[in-house]
């Protein structure tokens, strides 16, 4: 019948619910007896016992007040004993509505009695004190009231005594009930157990061993062997599961031979369109393996993919500035953070090569990372290109150095009248071409530095220094500049922030660009607001520089680190400069082994940043 498993969990169940409650029952009765014992004792014998503990301490209290008064003659000796008075009476009086063991009336009485003596001895001392003098008081208290004391405390402690003895007795007569009830209990709980025992082997060899089975198999069909089939017998739930699993094995082989043909299909598919990709693509997973090589990869890293798959990525690619842009996107919890792509240059068989080198993370629809994929793009042609025109541009530029100094020079001559008097217009001219010249000179220069930085011929003097100087000597000449335009300017770092490996005087012109665009672009209407941050990375210090400006569009945002490159203003027209600031900036972050970046949002502001590596605390 396709009941008889549950009639039987259900029969079993209650013939061990059944086991437990008369178990239960049978506790709660040993343990009222064995409350019942406890209250007793507390009842009959725990006051007395409070009782004459409380009265030691008020005859105690009462021999000190007396001793205090011959002695050290304490006026208020004598409150002290009629307090503790009537403490040992309070505690008297609750020990005689306790009587509850044979003789504790006799020793109450005898109690009684002695301290009535003892408080009659007492006035006779303070009488004795005040008529016939300290020295007589001492002899009456040591041959009268110390006797009294003793045999009124010895009386008490007896009372204590009796008591403490009768608990004794009615522990040990809890203990026997205790012990017993331990007894009889064991030996249910062991039936329990046993029972139990029993009926789990049970369970195990009727139930448990055919689903315990069934797990196996269904644990190798989820390995991919679909062979797996069940034993049909009986006629219950299990035997009807295993026709159903039996079923469930055959179906599953069938869409597996088909779901097999189908992923072949698009794996060729695939990776057909991935090796027609003329960029090189090298696809990790989450443990940094080589999982997949197309041809251009193989070719720019001079590698075979039958040679490196499989293999963690440097024991396949020695190159570890490509593994570690992997491990620094993968490493980002903010991808924002991080630069979207980097340049490497590569050499093989004596030919230069340059890769723009851009990493992805793969993610699953929970988002976690489970693999990265790495597109390496051939910029060698751009970069030849991109040399010779600085190549050009520095050339040009030191031709024109010479004749703008005879400009300037000869200029200003006609400016001073030294060839003689000129008219407002011509000086009008003059000025224009004096302006225009010193314009180009500074264009001029400019070029000349970057051409310099580019070719690696300026020399950089690094030292380690304290970013915070740094920029205070940055930001020092723009206050002034920032009140004019009702610009705040603020500079958050912490005291603990480490040293930088830097070159004074560069980054400081790097800040001065970056403060000088951020001032130029901030509103005058009193809400500018200019923020310069610094914090510790792994092993570099972030620096950025923000504003609140109109913000930089997104198409600009891949340009603005090129050369002669100008973000227009709200109105569309160049705020001034040459347009090779931040091409400078770039050259001389990278020089230092860093990186610079912007992120900005328009209508939110703008945040350059950069990066420089730690040279100490």
């Amino acid at each position: 019948m396709k009941k008889t498993i549950k009639f039987k969990m259900i029969a079993i169940f209650v013939l061990i619910f059944i086991v437990l409650a008369a178990n239960s029952i049978w506790s709660i009765y040993n343990f009222n007896n064995l409350n019942h014992s406890i209250e007793e004792i507390m009842e009959s014998n725990y006051a007395s016992v409070v009782a004459a503990q409380n009265m030691i301490v008020a005859l105690e209290r009462q021999d000190s007040a007396e001793l205090s008064h011959m002695f050290d003659d304490n006026k208020n000796s004598q409150n002290v004993f009629l307090e503790n008075e009537k403490v040992f009476l309070k505690w008297l009086a609750r020990a005689e509505d306790n009587i509850t063991e044979k003789g504790e009336e006799e020793v109450i009485k005898v109690i009684n009695d002695l301290y009535t003596g003892y408080i009659e001895d007492y006035y006779n001392l303070i009488e004795i004190q005040n008529t016939k003098g300290i020295e007589e008081s001492r002899n009456y208290y040591y041959n009268k009231i110390l006797p009294t004391f003793e045999k009124s405390k010895k009386e008490v402690r007896n009372l204590q005594l009796l008591n403490q003895n009768s608990m004794i007795e009615q522990r040990n007569e809890a203990q026997k009930i205790a012990k017993n009830a331990s007894y009889s209990t064991s030996i249910i709980s062991l039936i329990t157990i046993l029972l139990g025992v029993i009926l789990v082997f049970y369970l195990v060899n009727k139930i448990v061993k055919p689903i315990r089975n069934l797990i196996d198999k269904i644990k190798k069909i989820a390995e991919g062997d679909y062979t797996q089939q069940l034993d049909v017998t009986g006629d219950d739930e299990i035997s009807e599961l295993s026709k159903e699993f039996n079923i469930m094995s055959e179906k599953l082989k069938k869409y597996d031979l088909l779901s097999i043909r189908r992923l072949m299909k698009e794996k060729q598919k695939s990776e057909s369109i991935v090796e027609s990709i003329s960029d090189g693509i090298i696809v990790t997973d989450e443990d940094n393996k080589i999982i997949l090589v197309n041809n251009a990869a193989e070719k720019a890293l001079n590698i075979k993919e039958t040679k490196v798959i499989n293999r963690h990525f440097l024991e396949g690619i020695n190159k570890e500035e490509i593994f570690n842009i992997i491990k620094n996107i993968k490493n980002k919890s903010n991808l924002s953070d991080t630069k979207k792509y980097t340049d490497i240059t590569i050499e093989n068989d004596e030919e230069i090569k340059h890769y723009n080198v851009n990493v992805k993370p793969i993610r699953n629809k929970d988002g976690e990372n489970i693999g990265m994929v790495t597109l390496m793009q051939d910029i060698t042609k751009l970069k030849e290109v991109d040399q010779m025109k600085s190549d050009f541009v520095s050339t040009v530029s030191h031709e024109f150095r010479t004749p703008l100094t005879s400009i300037g020079m000869s200029v200003g001559l006609l400016l001073e009248g030294i060839t003689g008097e000129i008219t407002e217009d011509q000086k009008e001219l003059l000025d224009a071409i004096k302006e225009d010249n010193e314009r180009l000179k500074s264009l001029v220069s400019d070029l000349l530095d970057l051409s310099r930085l580019e070719s690696g011929k300026i020399q950089m003097d690094i030292d380690s220094y304290d970013i915070n100087n740094i920029i205070n000597h940055s930001v020092k000449p723009f206050y002034r500049q920032a009140e004019e335009k009702n610009t705040t300017i603020n500079i958050d770092i912490k005291e603990n922030t480490s040293k930088v490996k830097a070159d004074f005087n560069k980054i400081s012109w790097v800040l001065t660009n970056l403060i000088g665009n951020a001032l130029r672009y901030t509103p005058e209407d009193g809400t500018g607001k200019i923020e310069i941050k610094v914090k510790d990375t792994a092993n570099k210090v972030l620096v950025s520089v923000a504003d609140n400006g109109k913000g930089i569009p997104e198409d600009h945002q891949k340009k603005i680190f090129e050369k002669f490159i100008q973000v227009k203003d709200v109105n569309g027209e160049n705020t001034g400069g040459t347009g090779l600031g931040l091409a400078i900036s770039k050259e001389i972050v990278n020089a230092h082994g860093g990186d610079i970046w912007v992120e900005s949002n328009i209508g939110e502001g703008t945040i350059f940043y950069f990066t420089l590596y730690i040279g100490g605390k």
